[in-house]
């Protein structure tokens, strides 16, 4: 009798939905919602609980009403202007002054260039001012009349004392007014040399008389009244320190300097000379008048 055959089992594999797995997720995630929001309100509501408390110590405390204004300028400006500017009041709260909007509307005045604020509890604010300093006079458009300009190149109005500072020229602008700021490598460059003058403490030695900008490559300065100095638009220290060389050597070979020229990298400088002046009819030696 023939073993019967025995037949493989097949197995059949079924993919089915775990919904109570499903159920216990989509709770848990909505009791980690719950929770987040409720630590939200409960943050939110501290903070402001400690906003308004801290209002009632500070903001909202008579000890702290303002009854002294400080202000200190080293320029020529009043204290009631920069007061007036900022609109401070005695009796304003300190600690409601946003001190960084006063600072920043004092700064916007075209003379001030920094400014300083500090409480001084319980009811004292001071202030210190910065003011710019001219450096030299600027004529932006040959028909202007020129404008003064600080070490930044913030444009200054006019004022008598600066009509003795060198003159820069050579711009072409459409418009400039106090305030503005002026861009430009040549008045970069001559503002770096008068800057790098008046710390180096070279005024005996090296007076500018005015600066010519109109070259893109190099500008022109007159010194000591009739000696012309070309520089280029960089180095302008560098190249102030090798001009006092340049007059020093010069003096002492009792020469008169004419032209200067700063703008090679090289060691050697060139220079041309004034023709030394003749005398007319010059007597000889041992002679005697009668």
């Amino acid at each position: 009798m023939a073993a019967r055959r025995r037949k493989t089992p097949k197995i059949y594999y079924a993919k089915t939905k775990n919904r109570t797995s499903k159920k216990i997720i989509v709770r848990r995630g909505m009791v980690i919602l719950l929770l987040t929001a409720t630590s939200v309100a409960l943050l939110a509501g501290a903070f402001a609980g400690l906003k308004y408390t801290g209002s009632l110590f500070f903001s909202r405390n008579p000890k702290f009403e303002l009854k002294t204004i400080n202000i200190t300028s080293d320029g020529r400006l009043p204290p009631e202007f920069f007061c007036e500017r900022a609109g401070l009041q005695v009796g304003t709260n300190l600690f409601s002054l946003d001190l960084d909007k006063l600072r920043q509307k004092l700064e916007e005045v075209p003379l001030v260039e920094s400014v300083t604020i500090d409480r001084r509890l319980p009811d004292t604010l001071i202030i210190n001012i910065t003011e710019r300093v001219a450096m030299s006079q600027i004529r932006w458009n040959p028909r202007a009349l020129p404008f003064l300009v600080d070490r930044f190149g913030v444009i200054l109005p006019m004022t008598r004392s600066g009509q003795s500072l060198p003159l820069i020229e050579g711009l072409k602008l459409q418009n400039l007014r106090p305030g503005d700021r002026v861009e430009n490598p040549g008045i970069r460059q001559c503002l770096d040399i008068l800057a790098a003058a008046d710390q180096l403490g070279l005024g005996s030695q090296v007076a500018f008389s005015s600066f010519d900008t109109r070259y893109p490559d190099f500008v022109t300065a007159i010194v000591n009244n009739d000696v012309t100095v070309r520089f280029p638009l960089h180095s302008g220290r560098e190249r102030l320190i090798r001009l006092v060389s340049v007059l020093q050597l010069s003096n002492e070979q009792g020469r008169r300097v004419k032209t200067i020229d700063l703008t090679p990298d090289g060691r050697n400088v060139p220079v041309t000379f004034y023709e030394p002046e003749k005398t007319d009819n010059p007597e000889p030696s041992g002679a005697t008048r009668k």
